[in-house]
């Protein structure tokens, strides 16, 4: 009796320390991460607004990318949606913007919808501010896909 008493702690001790171990899930996005960092990539654990039930949020990570340029103009500030729908101002498939999020204009849309269609598929949106470009990703993917990604921000701080 006393030996089943001390095998039973012995598994309840065991099963607890396994328990708090990061799955395989989590070794992979912990990998992901660090490749980002080193690649120069910020990685923030943040929320953006979901487009299909308002006032909700959903929770993702922002890979983001210091601007380059020595001098952004402060108007230069958009933040682009993945949705089913798209606006008839933007005109890229698959995507849409925020109005409130005080957009400009980009000067071509074709470069915009090329470098947009080479994201990973859970990529929820994509947002320029003054300082930094971000991507804000559900890191489905793998190491290709943040190759994609780190490839779309650098693309996108020439437009």
């Amino acid at each position: 009796m006393t030996t089943l008493i001390i095998i039973c702690a012995v598994i309840l001790i065991l099963g607890s320390s396994l328990w708090i171990l990061p799955s395989p899930r989590q070794r992979a996005q912990m990998q992901l991460r660090r490749e980002a960092m080193m690649k120069g990539l910020q990685v923030k654990l943040t929320k953006v607004k979901d487009l299909e039930f308002p006032g909700e949020e959903i929770h993702c990570i922002a890979y983001r990318l210091q601007r380059q340029l020595k001098q952004v103009p402060k108007n230069k500030t958009w933040m682009l949606y993945r949705h089913s729908e798209s606006n008839d101002e933007l005109r890229i498939p698959g995507w849409l913007y925020d109005r409130h999020s005080g957009f400009y204009r980009f000067e071509h849309v074709q470069p915009v919808s090329e470098l947009l269609a080479q994201l990973p598929e859970d990529v929820i949106a994509v947002e320029g501010s003054t300082g930094t470009l971000s991507i804000y990703w559900n890191e489905k993917g793998d190491s290709d896909d943040l190759a994609a990604i780190l490839r779309v921000l650098t693309e996108f701080q020439t437009l």
